[in-house]
């Protein structure tokens, strides 16, 4: 029935001609219904508008990213919503005109998706928009309007102008016009007349969208004649068509597939002067499409004119015609595409056509075969690749792989990185027969799976449910070399921390090498466990030579080569290690474990060890470090760790082998040297002694190397009487044999252990070197011991003498360590002056600064500022100025000297090194000194430019291991105040911490939800000027409140906020708690944008907002939303965020007589229960008591708080006092006792609240009761209440009584 068979509507044209408004074809009102590219001019109107108002930090370049693309291109990615919409989400600053931009980005210019995706897209953001409480005018539902418009989304116009009227809102003259195309588009005559009639009624003029809807209206349904007449009727009324009306008119004929009556239109149109554009012809053709008339879409290709945007008119196109299924007029319009002379910068790669059939979920076969064609057509070259690239990003594994072998026909080489989506897809979809079959097929296409594939996209899925070996064995099937499985196996589990299974993976397959890889795991877990054992038998395992059976001399030299870099690269892990540890007795328990395994060190890193334990340095320590240096060293077999023939021979086996040789009558001279040795090694002396006298009268001759050896030997041993016959065999036979100075210095330590120091002192300058000899790190650690000796004596005069005699006679050259005891004897006796003296001595002589950071804690510690000035000054003329004030801010930290040690940090234009102070936290750390980290935190407060994380961390790393949780939170409580931002690192720790103690995490832990949610660091609020203090900001809030003008008090509130301003934490609770009396919900939720979640705790907003909606209500609503929260809820933190609108208090309270509601609480307390969230059952427990329904709150007890680690009760004590009943205290106790995790302070409170109720009452004998009951229980005087027994105590005496109480 066509729209104009009513009189009533030509009527109504002809009256209306005289007041209508002749809307231009390129007014924003037509462009934005009809003309897309008109709806890009309309959007960059609004960015305008928005770009006025208030902007926000992070959702500002999203939008302008949105105007951007829709200025370029006609159309934006689902993506570019979705990340605005995410930001919607979790912020609350989106302005109103901002809201309108996103609304109007969910219709066409989306065109990539189906038209039910993108109303679903509109409606959830509608949705979060309103909950938000964003003002939302008739321009918002204007916008939506036009969005289920384009969308064509079914929905009822007379229940949408219900939802206008019930908001209060007015329809104005967009939004009957646009009410009209929705009837026009589904052919409701009476819909649409019904519309007119309103519009007459209102006096709304005649504007071209409404004739235009007419026409589209008849058109679209058959009816061409019909919206002929329409025109006609414009005609009649003075009115020309434009060129959005003859579109209209020949997408009808196109539905129809009348091609002619398209033609005629479109002349019709050039004729009246009302040029279609290109975008207007596409659109027919669309619509050809849509009446299945595809065979005739090349007839109107010679009206298109390509004029500038026609590339990205036909892309908005194609899309949308993909979408639908049209995939042969697509292409055939693809064809149409000039060529631009920079494909780079627009999609004409043909991308965005294979992107599209790849969201579309076609079957395999289709979509290879429509890549096949688009290359064979020179339509999309690249077809095949670009059809891989989206399959392997949207996870189609088995058509990437597909896709793959096409590649390969085509010449193009697999890569190893082409795999790593597949291997996550199927690692998430937990299916790990994929995960292995990706591996066999890379395997089959001669692709070997790296390392590096192995640890970040198999292992991590494999090793979470399955034993290492297991992994092992799995690859291993999977044509994964064992070698290589083996290694990064354990290199994953020593990322996770799990250093002995590492270890029994290295000692069961032994992956040599490789340090490079390893070493950073391997030392992060070493820090994580310290488990030494592990990291000794890991190290062992990559440092071990392969077994040779027979060993060329063509590769001696190769061999010492690799031992002379293994010693450099174990040299550098044991050196960060010792750094790791840093307490003297786990360093000795490493450094003692290496040399088990005979593992050997680089001089250099034996050196830097020494250097950084500086004053930590023991004679153990130092000994171990000089063995490990040694190039005697043999790596013991890792097969034979255990095997005795690993071991050289003992003495009593040589001695049976000695015996048995002399009684078959053999020469024994090779025998007798190893026993010899074997003694030596053994350290037995006495043996040693009958040995030699044994074989004096034998012919067998001593060599002079043997001779020196045991010179060595018994000057270790004190033995020096038998040292020098050594030495002087080795003279009478051989005079020109020089013992090294290592042996010398042996024999003058052994003349200073047996007092004997003049010989000590007169042996080594008559022993008086000819020349400077390079000195390895052993000699050097044996020469400290010496010094060390004298020094711990505090004989000062003897260490500076005998420094004197090394250096003057060429044993030594000067270094830190080696002059450490000339300062160290000073500081030992307490003469910081003398100290200073030799420290400036050794300075000026040999440019060191031996002992320097204790000198500096020593003068701080004097209070002496002129010597300490005087010690830094002179130290700066060798390590710099930087250095040296990093080495002061140290020593003032530790001695407790903050404020000097932050002026030395305020120091324009010092350079901080962030590693000086990382090493110092390390430090603090092992030593368990959390109050030199606290000092080094409070010292760097405020500087910018000094990276804080790492202290932080540190702090909280002591904390936690002192069991300090307390101290813990607090600290993420004061990143908070500072403006500081947590690492991921520093959360992760926290959160484990909290959990370990059953506390509550009030953050979201780092890697336990899909998306990270990442913040810039805000500008702090002190940072913000206003005008008024926070008190009298404060008084003002809570004298609006008093005066009955709460909401008033709101404005006032939420105004300081937004200036960076925070009122009194009590005053703001004072004032939403009245609001809540006063049911005023709105009020409450607009605090919700500006508070942060420290603030929501402390003014219990959750509470009130909930008392709120009880007292307004909306109770049974507020209750069925937990309730559905919960039970849809699927992870840990969607079960906290439906537990946190729980009610409290008085709403709680308020419901006990709601059988209905009371159960729908109980259900939710005890699913929230079972899931290890208490709180509700507790506070339905007391509420259960406060109501004397006993048995409901012995019921709940019993099923889910008997055995909770801890309970509040505060609220049961204070009703208790207000209602004066010491029954619910009583009750309260009784309960309480059948919970074994009760501590004796919670009973303690809970009995000290109980006598202090019957002492108000004058109750004093049963005060006196309550606290005998008390005592009975082994509740003592730490455990009540400050001076609640003295109040008693007084009480009694006051009454004349005795207080006979022990306690």
């Amino acid at each position: 029935m066509s729209l104009l068979r009513s009189t009533k509507f030509v009527r109504y044209f002809t009256g209306a001609a005289r007041t209508l408004i002749l809307n231009s074809a390129k007014t924003a009102e037509t462009n934005i219904l009809i003309n897309s590219k008109a709806l890009i001019g309309a959007n960059n109107v609004l960015t305008r508008d928005y770009a006025t108002s208030k902007k926000t930090e992070t959702l500002e370049p999203l939008l302008q990213k949105l105007d951007s693309e829709v200025r370029r291109f006609g159309r934006i990615t689902k993506k570019d919503i979705d990340e605005v919409f995410d930001e919607i989400r979790s912020k609350n600053d989106i302005t109103s005109s901002q809201s309108l931009l996103v609304i109007r980005c969910c219709g066409e210019l989306v065109p990539e998706e189906l038209p039910e995706q993108r109303t679903l897209l509109v409606q959830k953001i509608w949705n979060v928009l309103t909950e938000r409480g964003i003002p939302m005018d008739i321009s918002h539902y204007n916008a939506l309007l036009r969005v289920y418009i384009e969308n064509e989304h079914q929905f009822s116009p007379a229940k949408f102008l219900d939802e206008l009227e019930k908001k209060g809102l007015q329809p104005n003259r967009v939004t009957y016009q646009r009410l009209m195309w929705r009837y026009c588009q589904e052919g409701d005559v009476e819909g649409a007349t019904k519309v007119l009639e309103k519009m007459r009624e209102l006096n709304f003029p005649v504007s071209e969208p409404v004739l235009n809807a007419l026409v589209m209206g008849h058109a679209f349904h058959g009816d061409t004649e019909g919206a002929k007449a329409v025109l006609e009727t414009m005609a009649g009324a003075g009115l020309e068509p434009t060129n959005h009306t003859y579109t209209l008119l020949a997408c009808g004929y196109a539905k129809k597939g009348d091609i002619e009556g398209v033609k005629s239109t479109v002349e019709a149109a050039t004729q009246k002067d009302a040029y279609m554009t290109d975008k207007d012809i596409l659109d027919i053709i669309e619509h050809l499409a849509i009446g299945a008339h595809e065979d005739k879409v090349e007839q109107l290709f010679p009206y298109l004119q390509k004029s500038f945007g026609y590339n990205q008119d036909v892309c908005n196109l194609i899309l949308k015609l993909l979408n639908k299924g049209f995939e042969e007029t697509a292409k055939k319009v693809m064809k149409t595409m000039p060529k631009v002379a920079n494909v780079e910068d627009t999609p004409f790669k043909g991308a965005f056509y294979v992107k599209q059939l790849m969201k579309l979920n076609k079957p395999n076969d289709e979509v290879i075969r429509a890549c096949k064609e688009l290359q064979e057509e020179d339509l999309v070259p690249n077809a095949i690749y670009i059809a891989t690239e989206a399959a392997l990003q949207i996870g189609r594994t088995e058509l990437a792989q597909n896709l793959f072998k096409e590649l390969q026909k085509e010449g193009i080489e697999l890569r190893q990185h082409y795999f790593w989506p597949l291997l996550v897809q199927k690692g998430n979809e937990q299916d790990e027969e994929g995960l292995l079959q990706i591996l066999r097929n890379m395997a089959a296409e001669g692709i070997p799976v790296v390392g590096e594939t192995l640890r970040d996209y198999v292992i991590p899925y494999l090793i979470q449910k399955d034993t290492p070996q297991n992994v092992i064995l799995k690859l291993q099937i999977a044509n994964v070399p064992i070698i290589v499985s083996a290694r990064n196996v354990m290199v994953a589990l020593l990322e996770l921390g799990h250093t002995s299974r590492a270890a029994e993976i290295a000692l069961q397959y032994h992956p040599r090498g490789q340090y490079a890889l390893i070493a950073r795991p391997l030392l992060n877990a070493l820090f994580k466990t310290r488990d030494i054992d592990s990291f000794v038998s890991i190290l062992h395992v990559i440092s071990s030579r392969p077994p040779v059976s027979n060993v060329d001399e063509d590769v001696t030299d190769d061999v010492q080569k690799d031992d002379k870099q293994s010693s450099v690269e174990v040299g550098r892990l044991v050196n960060s290690a010792v750094r790791i540890l840093s307490k003297p007795d786990l360093c000795e328990n490493l450094l003692q474990n290496i040399y088990s395994k005979g593992l050997s060190i680089s001089t250099e890193s034996a050196e830097a060890i020494e250097q950084y334990l500086g004053e930590n340095m023991t004679t153990k320590l130092s000994e171990l470090l000089s063995q490990l240096t040694s190039s005697d060293l043999e790596v013991t077999p890792v097969q034979s760790i255990r095997r005795e023939s690993s071991e050289p021979p003992s003495s009593l086996q040589l001695e049976k082998i000695l015996q048995h040789s002399k009684n078959k009558g053999i020469n024994t001279k090779r025998i007798q040297k190893q026993l010899l040795s074997a003694y030596i090694r053994e350290n037995n002396v006495t043996k040693l002694n009958n040995f030699l006298q044994e074989i004096k009268d034998s012919d067998f001759e001593i060599s002079p190397s043997t001779l020196a050896h045991l010179y060595e030997f018994y000057s270790q041993n004190d033995e020096i009487d038998k040292a020098n016959e050594c030495q002087a065999q080795i003279l009478a036979k051989y005079p020109d044999f020089k013992l090294n100075k290592f042996k010398l210095i042996q024999m003058a330590f052994a003349l200073v252990r047996g007092n004997r120091y003049d010989e000590a002192i007169q042996f080594l300058k008559d022993n008086k070197l000819d020349e400077d000899v390079d000195s390895g790190f052993m000699y050097n650690s044996k020469v400290w011991q010496l010094l060390n000796s004298l020094a711990e004596k505090k004989d000062a005069e003897k260490v500076k003498e005998l420094t004197n005699v090394l250096i003057e006679n060429n044993y030594i050259e000067p270094s830190n360590v080696l002059l450490g005891p000339l300062i160290k004897v000073h500081l030992l006796k307490g003469d910081v002056d003398s100290a200073l003296k030799e420290f400036e001595a050794c300075c000026n002589q040999y440019r060191s600064t031996p002992w320097k950071g204790e000198l500096m804690k020593a003068l701080i510690m004097k209070e002496d500022a002129s010597k300490l000035q005087w010690l830094a000054d002179l130290s700066t003329q060798i390590h710099g100025e930087v250095n040296i004030l990093h080495d002061l801010v140290l020593a003032f930290v530790e001695c407790g000297r903050l404020r000097q040690a932050r002026r030395i940090l305020e120091t324009p234009g010092m350079q901080t090194r962030q590693r000086r102070l990382d090493d110092a936290c390390l430090r603090y750390v092992e030593e368990g000194k959390s109050e030199y980290l606290e000092g080094l935190l409070e010292a760097t407060k405020e500087l910018s430019y000094i990276d804080r994380s790492n202290i932080f961390y540190h702090l909280l790393v002591t904390y936690c291991k002192a069991d300090e949780t307390d101290k813990a939170i607090s600290l993420w409580t004061i990143l908070q105040e500072e403006g500081e931002i947590p690492s991921d690192k520093f959360l992760t720790y926290l959160g484990k911490h909290l959990k370990s103690k059953k506390r509550e995490v009030p953050f979201v832990i780092p890697n336990e939800t899909p998306n990270k949610v990442i913040t810039k660091k805000t500008e702090s609020p002190k940072t913000k000027k206003t005008s008024l203090t926070k008190a009298e900001v404060s008084n003002n809030i809570e004298t609006l409140v008093k005066e009955g003008k709460a909401a008033q008090a709101m404005d006032v509130a939420l105004k300081s906020i937004a200036d960076g301003l925070i009122p009194k934490s009590s005053v703001m609770k004072f004032m939403i708690k009245t609001l809540a009396e006063e049911s005023n919900v709105e009020k409450i939720q607009l605090l919700s944008k500006y508070a942060n979640e420290n603030l929501k705790r402390q003014i219990t907003y959750d509470d009130k907002l909930t008392l709120a909606i009880f007292n307004r209500g909306a109770g049974v609503s507020h209750v069925d939303s937990i309730l559905s929260a919960l039970q849809n809820a699927t992870t840990d933190e969607d079960v906290q965020l439906a537990l946190q609108k729980f009610p409290r208090s008085n709403a709680l309270a308020s419901i006990m007589t709601n059988d209905e509601l009371l159960r729908k609480c109980h259900t939710i307390a005890t699913i929230g229960a079972s899931k290890g969230h208490l709180i509700p059952a507790n506070l339905l427990w007391m509420e259960y008591i406060l109501a004397d329904k006993e048995q409901e709150a012995d019921a709940l007890w019993k099923n889910s708080l008997v055995n909770a680690d801890g309970i509040i009760f505060r609220r049961l004590l204070q009703e208790s006092h207000v209602r004066n009943e010491s029954r619910y205290i009583e009750k309260l106790i009784t309960t309480l006792q059948s919970n074994n995790h009760i501590s004796l302070g919670s009973l303690g409170n809970v009995y000290s609240r109980l006598i202090n109720l019957h002492l108000t009452n004058n109750n004093l004998q049963e005060a006196g009761n309550v606290l005998k009951k008390a005592i009975d229980c082994g509740v003592s005087s730490e455990h009540f209440n400050k001076n609640c027994v003295n109040r008693l105590r007084a009480a009694f005496e006051a009454a004349g009584k005795e207080f006979n109480y022990s306690i």
